[in-house]
């Protein structure tokens, strides 16, 4: 099958775009997938978050998410999103949570699909996770966050929960760029390491060697982090606001008040209570990119 892509770019490594990397990866090695530049050649197009062109052929509209910040000019924001919507032939919501949030603000597609992200297993089975011992100072244990951070994804709860139920032997190690901390005396704490921006394979790598992955994110739609972590043999840590919890099938979710889909501060996020939490251990909601591959696929043979 032939595809033309809108949006997405192979070198970025933001969330969308790395999920699409590795999904296109596993198409291409499995000869069920060609991209093309040419969208007449095309047999579909798939369409990450909002068009770049006018559509040509049939195509599928995988979202990351919409707008909803009352700080922002989320109207706007939502603008171009809503209109690949309603053009999109089918439309790939990240999680149940996506899919509700979407269909309250830009009505129910007549097409669409939950498929939930997955990491890519063959590549995990091969990543060397050695490298981190002598950086970290050959820990007893690992603990680790990640992300892009901003106020929602509540870095500072993550390093506060680490604290205090983290064991005494354990280290936090800290990945992503523009981490801010409240407290300067963090910065100075010998068990966390503030790692910046990594490259995938080191932070894969990473994973691999962490008993628990921390995050604790304000309604995060389905982090590509988490289900990383989590097919690297990480014990998550996550809130039960947004999707992530939809693909936790072990670990710990704290439990926070349900949203009513409303514009809100994103960027001012509620108070978390730590001790308000469940232990999970489904797993039967563990899934690959092989099986999450050939869900795409479906989906694009359907309207081919």
């Amino acid at each position: 099958m032939k595809v033309f892509t809108h949006n997405f770019n192979p070198k970025s490594n933001s969330g969308p775009n790395k999920f699409s990397r590795t999904l296109f990866s596993r198409l291409i090695q499995d000869n069920k997938v060609t991209l093309v530049d040419n969208q007449q050649e095309a047999d579909v197009e798939f369409c990450l978050i909002q068009q770049q062109a006018h559509k040509v052929k049939p195509m599928l509209l995988r979202l990351d998410g919409i707008w909803f910040n009352s700080e922002q000019d989320y109207n706007t924001q939502n603008a171009p999103i809503k209109f690949s919507y309603n053009n999109a032939d089918a439309v790939v919501f990240q999680s149940e949570f996506n899919k509700k949030l979407t269909e309250h603000w830009f009505g129910e597609h007549k097409n669409s699909f939950v498929i939930r992200n997955s990491s890519d297993e063959r590549l995990i089975d091969k990543i060397d996770k050695k490298i981190w011992n002598e950086r970290l100072g050959y820990p007893e244990e690992v603990w680790s966050c990640a992300s892009s951070w901003r106020p929602h994804k509540r870095l500072n709860d993550n390093i506060n929960y680490f604290l205090k139920f983290a064991p005494e032997n354990a280290i936090l190690a800290v990945a992503g760029k523009d981490a801010s901390i409240d407290n300067l005396d963090i910065r100075k704490n010998k068990r966390i390491f503030f790692l910046g921006e990594i490259d995938y394979l080191s932070l894969l790598s990473l994973y691999k060697i962490s008993s628990t992955f921390i995050h604790l994110a304000y309604l995060d739609h389905c982090p590509n982090v988490v289900a990383d972590a989590q097919a690297s043999g990480c014990h998550v840590v996550c809130s039960s606001t947004g999707g992530t919890s939809e693909i936790v099938y072990k670990g710990t979710i704290i439990i926070e008040d349900v949203w009513d889909y409303s514009p809100i501060p994103l960027y001012k996020p509620p108070k978390i209570d730590f001790y308000k939490s469940v232990n999970v251990d489904f797993l039967n909601r563990k899934t690959t990119m092989t099986e999450c591959s050939k869900d795409y696929l479906k989906v694009m043979e359907g309207i081919k």
